[in-house]
């Protein structure tokens, strides 16, 4: 039973490990705002296109902002949804609050 429980906890590690390392992207303002962010979905990086920054309100940059990260997020919830259920074989996507 405990050698079990070992292959599950590597298992889980090398999860954990793959979502730390993956990465998405999302934009908004047709690219003015791109965030990076892994499976974590922690935060890696903000851009702005440099060229076009400056023409921008600071209130609609929050909002492209808002939306990019918004799109990362859930393009990053879809991926690890689907590397759970390829590592444990189980569709854990109806369990309400997982990702």
């Amino acid at each position: 039973m405990f050698g079990n429980m070992t292959k599950v906890f590597g298992q889980l590690q090398n999860l954990q490990q793959l979502l730390k390392d993956m990465t998405v992207e999302g934009t908004a303002g047709d690219g003015l705002v791109k965030v990076i962010i892994n499976g974590q979905q922690s935060i890696l990086a903000v851009r702005f296109d440099p060229d076009r920054i400056s023409s921008v309100e600071p209130e609609v940059l929050g909002q492209m902002l808002t939306e990019a990260y918004n799109q990362a997020q859930n393009e990053s919830k879809e991926k690890a949804k689907e590397e759970v259920t390829k590592a444990t074989g189980l569709n854990l996507s109806s369990l309400p609050g997982l990702f």
